[in-house]
């Protein structure tokens, strides 16, 4: 099988020139890191950081969005852009900025639509990460699942620090008497503890300009390097640089879990449900990386969440409870030996990690309205990059993760080195190698894979074959960021080898046996052919099941291209052909035709006989139908 490949669709839509020079003169004045991300969600947006300047842009065109330089409290240092999330509220959008000036930091909300700073709030220590809870508050249906003292919190954030301060935030989206910017920051009131009076404690604070914020993990010296909210599990993930992981309970305020992965930081994480999982379990990805360190490995770790119970909440949601244990259930170490490197891998970044999901609806299930529903297609997409000895620019790859499919191959615990990657019933792999080369050595910043982009290949028999649910049958489309935007496809094994055999010279021996490989491969030939090698069948049987394959999958511009082919060649060897392909298809007609009178009544048989009775009836009946 050969190795999949992305094909780039667009260009290199570059940012406008406003844009790139703003990011450039902070680059090389301030001697800061550009980095950036696409947002999730239905945004559709991308944002660009780099010293004090931030740019959004649309993901689709690179179009500028919003932009926003953020000002210093002293002249002569600047702040400086460390973490950055989408947030929503009030049907505003806007982003959630941690930004860092001398030894303390500022938790900023920026308005969008306005490209404006309407909130500031003082962070002690440097921010390395913030992620929303939720945004509104009051004692509804909607903050059930909030720890009692988090309900009179209005727009709740987690916030964590460099020296491991895990702190929920109070927004005070309810009030906003007056706009703060960067420049007239709020101070924060930290409560270790949860006390019983937070609504008057609360109302004290706010009158004094102030907002509340009750700190869950108290600073220990040991930075936070990842941040994840796990809304299904009402759960706060959180990354240590030492390798640790936590799991905060929502609803109490209480540790869930904790263990070690290493010394490796852990650098982000992806939650995966799978479909109808009986025993209440659903995953979490820890990925550790120190990323851009000569001689890092980023490696994948796949944790197994088992709960008491699943069910739906009053406000719609699925809700896991109870938890009973975790564990490690599966690890990939992207540099190792599975992959197709060239050589020994020196270095390696991790790009992009994200999970998509899909539901499908069920209409015909009597219990569907109140049934918990759980996404029948859910995978893993990280993309990363790896530096081999004596190679001039790294080698880039993207990786789907089936967790369906995974279960269907009994969970292994790691795909290992010797074992066959273009085997994998649920892990497949793309090269990203020819975007590279659109981007013309721009650094890649980030990836992202759009849902509704996300399909498989349609099989022409029914049931499938196995090969059909292997992930390297997943169609996607997908988009980078870095000097600009650029998209690409990555098309699954059967439309590739549909593409291939469209390209074919299936007039010679060779191309008519790879044609017929790729086909037993991928699925796509009848089920008589499905384990018969191509040294069993001649050359004609092979060519045979090509073309019966082209009607099948409708790709007829295969025949129809042998056709030009072959009539284009010289006439000593193209009549053979022509006359081929045209006993051929006179056959399948024949051949149809007799399959289609054995399950049909036939009305007329144009033998200009007399029609018996019994066939006048039918005909009566059908013609009143």
């Amino acid at each position: 099988m050969r190795d999949l490949a992305a094909q780039v669709t667009s260009g290199l839509l570059r940012f406008p020139a406003v844009t790139v020079e703003a990011l450039e003169e902070d680059e090389v004045t301030l001697d800061a890191a550009l980095y950036g991300r696409f947002t999730t969600g239905r945004s559709a947006l991308a944002w660009l950081a780099c010293g004090p300047h931030l740019e959004v842009v649309h993901a689709a065109t690179g179009e500028r969005f919003s932009a926003y330089r953020f000002s210093g409290v002293t002249d002569h240092l600047q702040p400086c852009v460390t973490a950055v999330k989408e947030f929503s509220w009030l049907k505003r959008s806007g982003l959630l900025v941690g930004l860092q000036e001398d030894e303390s930091s500022m938790l900023c909300l920026y308005d969008l639509g306005i490209s404006r700073v309407i909130k500031a709030i003082v962070i002690p220590n440097r921010i390395t990460a913030v992620e929303p809870l939720v945004s509104y508050g009051g004692a509804s249906t909607s903050t059930q699942h909030l720890h009692q003292s988090l309900r009179w919190f209005f727009g709740v954030v987690a916030v964590v620090t460099d020296v491991g301060h895990v702190l929920l935030v109070d927004l005070c989206l309810d009030d906003f008497s007056c706009t703060q910017t960067e420049l007239e920051a709020s101070d924060l009131e930290v409560v270790n503890k949860c006390p019983s009076d937070i609504p008057r404690l609360r109302e004290g604070v706010t009158q004094q300009g102030r907002h509340l914020c009750l700190q869950l993990c108290s600073p220990t010296g040991t930075g936070v390097s990842a941040l994840h909210f796990i809304s299904r599990t009402n759960q706060l993930a959180v990354g240590f640089t030492d390798g640790f992981l936590q799991l905060w309970n929502i609803k109490t305020l209480k540790k869930d879990w904790r263990a070690a992965e290493g010394r490796v930081p852990v650098y982000t994480f992806n939650f995966q449900e799978p479909e109808n999982d009986p025993r209440n379990c659903c995953y979490l990805w820890a990925v550790q990386s120190a990323q851009d360190l000569e001689g890092d490995v980023v490696s994948l770790h796949l944790l197994q969440l088992a709960f008491g119970e699943r069910k739906c909440s009053a406000s719609g949601k699925i809700v896991y409870e109870g938890l009973e244990y975790c564990e490690e259930r599966y690890s990939q170490d992207l540099s190792g030996g599975v992959f197709p490197l060239r050589a020994q891998a020196t270095h390696t970044r991790l790009l992009s990690c994200q999970t998509v999901e899909k539901f499908r609806h069920h209409p015909d299930r009597e219990d569907s309205v109140n049934e918990v529903a759980s996404p029948d297609t859910s995978v893993l997409m990280f993309s990363w990059q790896v530096k081999s000895y004596g190679q001039g620019h790294p080698s880039t790859f993207m990786g789907v993760f089936d967790i369906n499919r995974w279960y269907h191959a009994q969970m292994p615990d790691s795909l290992r080195a010797g074992e066959s990657l273009q085997n994998c019933s649920y892990l497949a792999v793309w090269s990203l190698d020819s975007v590279v080369e659109v981007t013309q050595s721009c650094p890649l910043l980030d990836m992202v894979v759009h849902d509704r982009s996300l399909s498989r290949a349609l099989p022409h028999t029914c049931p499938p074959p196995e090969q059909f649910y292997n992930p390297n049958t997943y169609n996607f489309g997908i988009c980078l960021v870095n000097a600009g935007i650029v998209h690409f496809t990555c098309s699954g094994y059967q439309k590739e080898t549909l593409s291939y055999l469209k390209k074919a010279v299936l007039s010679l021996s060779e191309g008519i046996s790879n044609g017929y490989s790729r086909c037993l491969m991928s699925g796509l030939l009848s089920s008589r052919l499905t384990d018969v090698q191509p040294s069993s069948l001649t050359e004609q049987e092979q060519l045979d099941a090509i073309l019966t394959t082209a009607v099948e999958t409708s790709a007829l511009s295969l025949i129809t291209g042998c056709i030009k082919q072959w009539t284009a060649d010289e006439p000593a060897g193209s009549a053979v052909n022509l006359r081929y392909i045209l006993e051929w298809a006179w056959n399948k007609v024949v051949k149809s035709k007799e399959e289609l009178d054995g399950i049909c009544a036939p009305l007329f048989d144009s033998s200009s006989n007399f029609t018996d009775p019994q066939r006048c009836s039918f005909s009566k009946t059908v013609s009143d139908y």
